[in-house]
């Protein structure tokens, strides 16, 4: 039954997509001289296929010669016999390297079940010589590659783009050459950006933090990320899909990086300089690529701080697009812009004030105010926009019980300006009359490697909840707003796989491979997640990523993090 559900699944998928990618399974045999790989992202197919670095790999392999590249995904009903892929339905064992782009670090465990389920030992010094060559890349990853070091033969570090095609060159002259496996994973350790875990020995103190890393001769003593001149790759989705989360779009990336540097966020610490594609790569981009779509979807860390967008969107619109947009600095939003969103089909603005306060904007580096927060709830208004979500974070360093009430006080400005007299409203000719809402996501805060906050602590279960209820009663007279609960076990979780190191890839390991629970899984791989996540650190301690360089220096971070502490001292509650 399984199997007759994924082969329903698989031709639907594949006949709805519009593709720029050839299918090259008919031309390339198994027993051809073709390099086979198994791309992977471990989530869904909705999401999987809405990320541009996931499809900008996809697209980037094939069209390499020689080269066959095949996607895979975690699907609620998968195959029988192992994870396949979707193009020719074959076993991911079965290919010379097996790939996976990873962003998020909940999907750690989903990794480790696709492995599984094709029998592919987990442990990379487990696995056997004919075994395929395993790599991931992404943005987790990037951060901290020690939960994945058990793993995975290599890791890459930074933008995957600017090296995937050196990286399966090597791989495919290495392989035929019919090197050893240790010869070719030495070999590969010289690509730059490139981490071999293998060849980096880590030995821990008793209470579980890292004593010395040891490293192998021959190797680079700190990995340097890779980073793309954005003049030399194009970056959209070369797969439209109406199965993807951003249904039957073209998405285009804006730029990457955030000039604004706010101390708790790794997008605008890892991808510095911020790096912007100039108005006509993007025009140009849609116009060669949209396969008759309708819809744009632009895409970058803070869009609004492109120079062009109020130009670009006003060209996508004239020339009949619906344009969408990831969040929108709202200090930075203007009605012009605005506007022209809602009358391509915008309806829902997402906006993040993250905080309440002037303490905790400036405790965070956020440079914005209130005032700015209810102008933007203004234009929104006065724009006709329907739907409004809000972002805020709880648990922050140095956060009082005044700034949560700051949140909820901050939400009713909002509310009185945004809602009275909007029981209905008019969005535009061509869409229906809607009920306008406010929706708040409610975020725990999980410190992130590489930014200043990553010394700091996470709140325990039991403070986030008391917080979370204290908002929701707060607003729970505030009839057409919607609180979103985050999983605030899933939050405590994603922060250790945040800051964890490779003992926690052993607990991991673990709880795939024995089917155990958390605890039991810590227990028995000797972690102790406490001082992972609740004790902060010491700014001279040994962080696992430290093999990893940083675009900005530890003295640069550490400066950020006593100048938020000091901040939080000076300024009144």
């Amino acid at each position: 039954m399984k199997s007759k559900n994924f082969a329903i699944l698989r031709e639907k998928l594949l006949f709805s997509e519009k593709s720029l990618v050839p299918i090259k399974t008919g031309k390339y045999s198994r027993k051809s001289n073709a390099f086979r790989v198994a791309l992977g992202f471990p989530n869904s197919y909705e999401v999987g296929m809405s990320n541009l670095g996931f499809q900008t790999i996809y697209r980037l392999l094939n069209q390499m010669d020689q080269v066959v590249c095949e996607r895979f995904f975690l699907f609620d009903f998968p195959p029988y016999g192992g994870t396949r892929t979707l193009e020719s339905n074959r076993n991911i064992k079965d290919f010379d390297l097996v790939a996976f782009s990873i962003p998020f670090e909940l999907d750690y465990p989903n990794v480790l079940e696709l492995l599984k389920s094709s029998r592919i030992s987990l442990l990379s010094s487990a696995r056997k010589a004919k075994s395929p060559l395993l790599v991931a890349g992404g943005v987790a990853p990037t951060l901290n590659p020690e939960i994945l070091a058990p793993f995975f033969d290599c890791l890459f570090m930074g933008e995957a783009e600017e090296a995937i095609l050196e990286f399966v060159e090597q791989c495919q002259n290495l392989m035929a050459e019919r090197k050893s496996k240790e010869e070719i994973l030495l070999q590969l350790s010289g690509i730059k950006g490139l981490y071999v875990p293998q060849f980096y020995n880590v030995s821990y103190h008793d209470n579980g933090c890292i004593q010395k890393i040891n490293i192998r001769s021959g190797v680079p003593q700190m990995v340097e990320r890779r980073k793309m001149k954005l003049e030399e790759i194009e970056t959209f989705s070369p797969v439209i899909s109406p199965y993807a989360h951003f249904r039957n779009s073209l998405l285009v990336e804006t730029g990457r990086g955030c000039v604004w540097g706010c101390r708790f966020c790794a997008a605008g610490h890892i991808n510095q300089p911020c790096r912007l594609y100039k108005k006509e790569s993007i025009l140009s981009q849609v116009e060669k690529y949209a396969q008759g779509s309708t819809h744009i979807g632009l895409v970058g860390a803070v869009i609004s701080d492109h120079p062009d967008l109020e130009d670009i969107c006003q060209i996508l619109h004239r020339d009949g697009f619906e344009i969408g947009t990831s969040s929108l600095r709202l200090d930075m939003l203007s009605p012009k812009l605005l506007k022209i969103l809602v009358d391509s089909g915008l309806k829902t603005l997402t906006l993040a004030p993250e905080v309440g306060t002037d303490r905790m904007w400036k405790i965070i580096k956020k440079n914005i105010n209130k005032d700015a927060v209810l102008k933007s709830a203004e234009i929104a208004k006065d724009a006709l926009i329907q739907h409004l979500k809000l972002y805020f974070i709880i648990g922050l360093p140095y956060e009082e019980e005044e700034d949560i009430d700051g949140i909820v006080d901050l939400i009713h400005e909002v509310y009185e300006i945004f809602m009275p007299g909007s029981k209905r409203i008019k969005t535009s000719e061509k869409n229906r009359l809607g009920i306008r809402r406010i929706t708040l996501s409610i975020n725990p805060f999980i410190p992130k490697p590489h930014t200043p906050f990553q010394w700091c602590t996470m709140n325990s279960e039991t403070e986030l909840k008391k917080k979370l209820n204290r908002i929701g009663e707060g607003i729970r007279n505030l009839k057409g707003v919607c609180l979103e609960r985050k999983s605030l076990k899933g939050a405590i979780l994603q922060g250790i796989f945040s800051l964890g190191n490779r003992n926690v890839g052993m607990g991991l390991f673990c709880k795939i491979e024995e089917n155990l629970n958390y605890a039991q899984a810590w227990k028995k791989a000797g972690v102790n997640p406490d001082p992972i996540i609740f004790k902060p650190k010491n700014l001279d301690s040994v962080l696992p990523w430290n093999l990893i360089d940083s675009p900005a220096s530890k003295n640069i971070l550490r400066a950020e993090f006593e100048e938020a502490r000091r901040v939080s001292v000076e300024l009144p509650d």
